[in-house]
């Protein structure tokens, strides 16, 4: 399971985190981000300057809350720079907090430090013909095993203070104990090998995972009174701090040139390249990976800048007291090998780089704008990343700017429609080819020019005066023989008003046909209509005459019967 979880939910595509991960270990499919495990260094910068919140570390609080529930002895280990963490008033506050569990104890892993301070004690004093490079900070161990394995025999074989706590905790409380380590490093979840049973830590646990568990499980600490650790370094609480593995190892009065005290990823990275080439060869070495040590770590809890969390450790170590480590563990607990780790990504060739350059418009090196919008520093190195599979030709955002207003424009271009944008004094900005052709008849210049060489600008200038949209408004222009339709609206954001003319006048012209069309069809039927009336009243009067000449006749031939029939 990967140690950085990145929710694709809430992924923006906002290539943030591929910017600022030192080692591009953060890959894009189909505009979600994804972390390579195998080249992540666990840095866990990307977590922190996610915009969205989208990424997030692996919680093992289910592996403590299944140890609370056993009633298991638990010993808390907690990372030097606890002087410096969270909001509270005190660090003793988090040690109050603590203890409020069950079966808790709690202890510095400091006292491992100084465990670990001795054996570099003993690495500087040795006459040594390579340098030797501190490896108790596991992001600075993933950085030399997975880029610089040349490094790897020079990286000191010693186990992290962490584990040398753990190691001290199971070898005077037994293996049924349960060590929790709590501090202000991402990386620390996945140095322990959970699967090996002689693995001296059980889970670790961040500094803001801290809080919100304690405030989940209703225990507040700034309500508590200080409660010290139960047991506690005597000397090693500086450790954490730039140089504080050279003063807990009492080497830190030698020559600049014989030991560097390196912070910050790029500036391992740079020293190390350094040493790889050559150009110095120091005796030690102590590199972290946070700016100004440990105290920079990307989960300690408070929003402090790294100066303000020294102040504060300082403020509280000098009131800090203890016992120290009274411990000796035999060597070999304290040994670790160090293994390069292979890595192989695909090598493309020169013919391949230059194809996906071409794919986002840098057909010739002028083009490459290297403006590492993308993330990459190069548009070579994001191109190499796209043959990788670590990155789409798409994260190009010139490119990408470019191809969104050519389709823009080609839309604006082809459009039947005239569109004309005049400023707030209306004077033409811009006009389509419709409008050219609709409105241009003298092919003149159109841009700077005043909208009323043109047309009349009274729309225009009505929209403006009243920010008001004028909508399916028929305009005629006699001059040029237009009827049109339009849609005039404002953007006072740009100063600008834009004008949507559609041009009507074809079919007006067949509405107009049409209604002559039928005004002559009802000319016509009205005038069939008269003409059939005056036909109907002819036959009537002409029935009339025959109906009467008929009746006359009857009536005589009804007599003339009446008259035969009498005696």
């Amino acid at each position: 399971m990967n140690t950085i979880i990145t929710s694709k939910a809430r992924c923006r595509d906002c290539y943030k985190c591929i910017r600022h991960c030192p080692v591009k270990a953060i890959g894009l499919n189909d505009g979600q981000a994804w972390v390579d495990k195998g080249k992540c260094i666990l840095c866990g910068r990307c977590i922190g300057d996610c915009p969205p919140k989208a990424k997030s570390m692996a919680a093992q609080l289910p592996q403590v809350e299944s140890f609370l529930a056993a009633e298991a002895p638990i010993v808390f280990s907690l990372a030097p720079s606890y002087l410096a963490a969270t909001s509270y008033a005190t660090p003793w506050k988090i040690v109050a907090a603590l203890k409020k569990l069950p079966n808790a104890r709690v202890e510095e892993t400091a006292l491992g430090a100084e465990l670990i301070g001795r054996e570099y004690h003993r690495i500087v004093a040795e006459e040594r013909k390579n340098t030797a490079i501190s490896s108790c900070c596991p992001v600075i161990v993933n950085l030399i095993e997975k880029y610089f394995p040349k490094l790897v025999p020079v990286l000191a074989g010693l186990i992290s203070p962490m584990k040398a706590h753990g190691q001290m905790i199971k070898q005077e409380r037994g293996e049924a104990t349960k060590v929790v380590f709590i501090g202000p490093c991402l990386a620390k979840k996945a140095e322990p090998n959970f699967e090996d049973p002689h693995n001296p830590i059980d889970a670790v646990l961040t500094f803001e995972e801290l809080e919100s568990w304690l405030q989940a499980k209703e225990i507040f600490p700034e309500v508590l009174a200080d409660q010290r650790p139960d047991r506690a370094s005597a000397r090693a609480g500086v450790f954490p701090l730039k140089q504080g593995i050279l003063k807990v190892a009492g080497i830190a009065d030698g020559l600049e040139q014989e030991f560097l005290s390196v912070t910050g990823v790029e500036e391992c990275i740079d020293t190390f390249r350094d040493l790889e080439d050559g150009l110095i060869a120091p005796r030690f070495i102590e590199a972290m990976a946070c700016k100004g040590g440990c105290i920079g770590g990307p989960a300690l809890g408070n929003a402090l800048g790294v100066n303000a969390r020294r102040q504060r450790l300082f403020q509280f170590v000098k009131t800090a007291a203890g016992s120290g480590c009274q411990t000796d563990l035999p060597y070999a607990l304290l040994r670790r090998e160090h293994v390069p780790v292979q890595q192989t990504g695909y090598v493309p060739n020169e013919m391949e780089i230059r194809e996906v350059l071409r794919l986002t418009g840098k057909n010739k090196p002028e083009d490459e704008t290297n403006c590492g919008g993308c993330g990459y520093s190069s548009c070579r190195e994001k191109a190499i990343a796209v043959l990788q599979g670590m990155a789409e030709p798409e994260m190009c955002i010139p490119y990408m700017k470019e191809k969104a207003e050519s389709f823009a424009n080609a839309i604006v271009d082809t459009t039947l429609n005239a569109i004309i944008v005049v400023d707030k004094d209306l004077i033409v900005q811009d006009m389509n080819p419709a409008a050219e052709r609709l409105f241009n008849r003298k092919y003149i210049p159109s841009k700077g020019k005043p909208l009323s060489v043109f047309i009349d600008p009274s729309d225009f200038a009505k929209v403006w005066e009243t920010q008001d949209i004028l909508v399916d408004h028929l305009r005629t222009y006699e001059q040029y023989g237009l009827a049109t339709r339009q849609i005039i609206y404002p953007l006072p954001k740009y100063g600008v008003i834009i004008g949507i003319i559609a041009n009507i006048t074809a079919e007006e012209q067949r509405k107009a046909k049409h209604d002559n069309m039928r005004r002559e069809a009802l000319e016509r039927a009205s005038r069939v209509i008269r003409d059939q009336m005056r036909v109907v009243q002819n036959v009537a009067g002409l029935l009339g005459e025959s109906t009467a000449e008929t009746k006359a006749t009857l009536l005589e031939l009804m007599e003339i019967m009446d008259e035969s029939e009498a005696p």
